[in-house]
This record gives structure tokens, sequence and C-alpha cells, in this order.
């Protein structure tokens, strides 16, 4: 291998191409390979959310907090929410996985969309019910499950 080398640095040094720029030019392309792909990857939804992301029905419900106006998703037939920072956030979010290869944790905290969700619900006629559980569907969409106290029948 090192024959090869030394052979593509003499030829290449005799046409005014050095192997150092080759190798510069390698390394750049890498670099940028990689970080197209780390983009791409992190803004996949995996094969187990997509479908369940499916199942919320629209429209979108803008719910306007301190921070942010998030943007909240009923389901069609569970008890569940599916609650996303703005537009805005969630791009600024995107651009800093990118930019920093997915190591920058800039995501939105879960507590901050969870209180978004409960105040979903108090707008919309369901504030008795409390969030029990969430989780992340993929970033930056969070999955709330609630529950309402049951309605006693009158009498």
């Amino acid at each position: 291998m090192c024959e090869v080398v030394q052979y593509l640095d003499r030829h290449l040094k005799s046409s005014n191409i050095s192997l150092g720029n080759i190798e510069g030019r390698l390394v750049k392309t890498k670099i940028l390979t990689a970080a197209g792909i780390a983009a791409t990857l992190s803004a996949c939804a995996t094969t187990e959310s997509l479908p369940r992301m499916n199942t919320y029905k629209f429209p979108v419900h803008h719910v306007k907090m301190a921070d942010d106006t998030y943007r909240v998703y009923d389901h069609k037939t569970d008890n569940s929410l599916m609650v996303a920072p703005s537009l805005g956030t969630t791009m600024a979010i995107g651009a800093a996985q990118g930019a920093t290869l997915g190591l920058a944790d800039t995501m939105t905290p879960e507590k901050r969309l969870e209180a978004a969700a409960q105040q979903h619900l108090a707008n919309t006629g369901r504030g008795g019910c409390k969030i029990t559980r969430g989780y992340l569907l993929q970033k930056p969409l969070f999955e709330f499950w609630y529950e309402c106290p049951a309605v006693s029948p009158k009498v």
C-alpha cells in the first residue's frame, strides 16, 4: 500500500497536484457526508413511532404558554395527546442537531410539553383530567396519556 501512495504522490506532484490536497478534499467530503447522514437520520421517525403518529387527528390546536406556542393533537380514539413545540422551535432544534451531528441536546424539556398538554385539556373542558404518563415519540414530538374522572350517573 505504501508503494501505491508514494507512486501517486510522485506522479501527482509532477502534474502540480499534491496528495495532501486530495487527502484534504477526501476528509472534507467524508465529514460532509457524515453530517448529511446524521442530519437525515435524526430527522427520521422510527418504524414504531410513525404508525402511531398517523393515528392522531387534525386540526392542530395551538396552546400558548409563557415560553412557546405548542402544537397539540388529540388522538382519534385513545385518551392521549401528541405535543410538539412551535414550528420555529422545531426548526431550531433540527438545525442545532444537524450542525452538531446530533451531539447538542436542544430538545424542549418534557415537563414544558406536559404542561402544554395539561393546559390543552383545561382549554377544551377536560380540566379535571390528569396526565398519567408521557414519552418521546420522535424528536421533538411527545405523547402524553391522560385519565379523566369517571362521571357518576345522575339519579
